[in-house]
């Protein structure tokens, strides 16, 4: 396809999410769900993908999922066709994927508080649910064990179900392959390490079902210094049961936060992170390794400073010049592209509390509330050695009091022609639906998406879900009414 030489990075998320068509019209449209035939008994909503026969709305009173979940069916052009509610007794829903051809819902089952075992059940087009396969039985009450994880490839037709369970002085290393509705135990060599001292932090498969992970170590998870904490990326093979595992940080370094992403493409797997010097908090620079997905060879390993014209952009002039670092940056997505590099989008997100001393009759009474910060976005194109191509800062500034950070926060959206960062300017009634759109060499522009004069909406970040490879499905609460709009780009 000719817009893969010009487009590179961007063009790589139609393979990723198996679309062949490229798109000739870049123009936007907005469609809406029409608001009056939406269920307003829920408080929590996922949009969880679409297949060929529509797109897919997860929904529940809370996000715990216990006892019982909602899907509802819309149409691609968002007509809700029809809702149901799906009973889970004694157990809660842990993962939940639409296919090409299904719904997969994965549920873990309780008996006398403790867990007893993970099944899962398919659902047709018709909400058609298939009875409950097992596919591990919890014997020991006692386990002690990590949470469970649920990976799958891009074509979402493998599933491994993983967890660690400690034994003495290291941690067996559990997992079971679902494919084809056939379930099968898979053998991985235990990783050396306690599980109390174990953070298991990303991990996902490439499209044969190789599993890939960063966890840290620690004796004093507590501890303040650097030198106490050890960051690796282990990668297995379950063909050959060939594995690495490999040291990621520096001594004296800290790792803020990291992430994993697929290039399904050239078939590596990318580590990127954010590493500082003086405490957790710290983004002095960033690593960045990549490996091989057929030999597990180290192709690139960098550890880089942030320029520090990005920095002054975000801390000013005279702060850059006192020496100081960017700070509490989280990752948001990584986004590979077909020369081996990536674009990694990052936004700077914190909680304080404030307390108030009012008085009552005389009587000093306190209040503490907790508010929710979500500040700059940075935008960072990496090439093939960890290097920086090119870098952007989008300002905004949001923050909001005891909500959790609903309406905060931002919505990525990657098509073949350029990736589209949108987020609510303020969080009020009278906010604008900002969209920074951003080509692969960097040129950018801004617009107002939905005025506050005509739509009184605000987007709800969280609950949103590219379901195409040129479209999104975003959660909208417009002027205190619930509703979907679908972008197609």
């Amino acid at each position: 396809m000719k817009i893969y030489n010009k487009l590179n990075w961007l063009g790589f998320i139609i393979a990723l999410l198996a679309y062949s068509a490229s798109q000739n019209c870049f123009s936007q449209q907005i469609l809406w769900a029409n608001k009056n035939n939406l269920d307003k008994k829920t408080d929590f909503t996922k949009v969880i993908g679409q297949n060929k026969f529509g797109v897919y709305v997860l929904k529940h009173r809370n996000s715990s999922f216990r006892r019982y979940f909602i899907v509802e069916h819309f149409d691609k052009r968002m007509n809700l066709l029809k809702s149901k509610s799906f009973k889970i007794p004694n157990s809660e829903l842990e993962k939940i994927v639409v296919t090409p051809n299904n719904i997969i819902a994965f549920s873990k089952e309780y008996s006398k508080g403790y867990l007893s075992r993970l099944f899962y059940q398919t659902i047709d087009s018709n909400f058609n649910v298939s009875e409950a396969s097992t596919i591990v039985n919890f014997n020991d009450p006692e386990l002690e064990m990590s949470d469970l994880r649920i990976e799958y490839n891009s074509n979402k037709d493998k599933f491994l179900i993983w967890y660690l369970s400690s034994d003495n002085e290291s941690s067996n290393l559990n997992s079971f392959i679902l494919q084809n509705r056939q379930i099968r135990p898979n053998f991985i060599p235990s990783i050396p390490y306690k599980l109390d001292n174990l953070f298991i932090g990303d991990a996902l498969i490439d499209d044969t079902g190789n599993l890939y992970l960063i966890y840290s170590k620690s004796e004093k998870f507590k501890s303040k210094l650097a030198s106490d904490f050890e960051h690796r990326f282990l990668a297995f093979n379950i063909s050959n049961k060939s594995k690495i595992d490999i040291k990621l940080n520096e001594v004296n370094t800290f790792f803020s936060a990291y992430k994993l992403s697929f290039n399904k493409i050239l078939s590596e797997v990318i580590a990127f992170g954010l590493t500082g010097l003086t405490d957790e908090d710290e983004n002095k620079g960033y690593f960045a390794t990549t490996i091989n997905c057929q030999n597990f060879a180290i192709k690139s390993k960098s550890y880089n400073d942030f320029d520090r014209k990005l920095v002054g952009q975000v801390l000013g002039l005279k702060n850059e010049q006192k020496g100081e670092q960017l700070n509490k940056f989280k990752i948001k997505k990584l986004i590979p592209k077909l020369d081996g590099g990536m674009l990694a989008i990052c936004e700077r997100m914190f909680i304080t509390t404030q307390s108030d001393v009012f008085y009552v009759n005389g009587i000093p009474q306190s209040t503490y509330a907790r508010i929710f910060n979500n500040d700059e976005v940075l935008v960072l194109d990496l090439d093939s050695n960890g290097n920086t191509n090119w870098f952007d800062i989008v300002n905004k500034n949001q923050s909001s009091i005891n909500d959790g950070g609903y309406y905060n926060g931002i919505v990525i959206m990657v098509n073949d022609a350029e990736i589209n960062i949108l987020y609510n300017d303020r969080l009020s009634a009278n906010a604008d639906i900002i969209q920074v759109s951003y080509k692969s060499t960097g040129e950018h522009s801004k617009k107002i998406l939905l005025n506050n004069d005509q739509y009184y909406a605000l987007l709800i970040p969280s609950e949103y879900n590219q379901v195409s490879a040129n479209s999104i499905v975003l959660p909208i609460n417009q002027n205190r009414d619930f509703t979907f709009i679908k972008l197609l780009y």
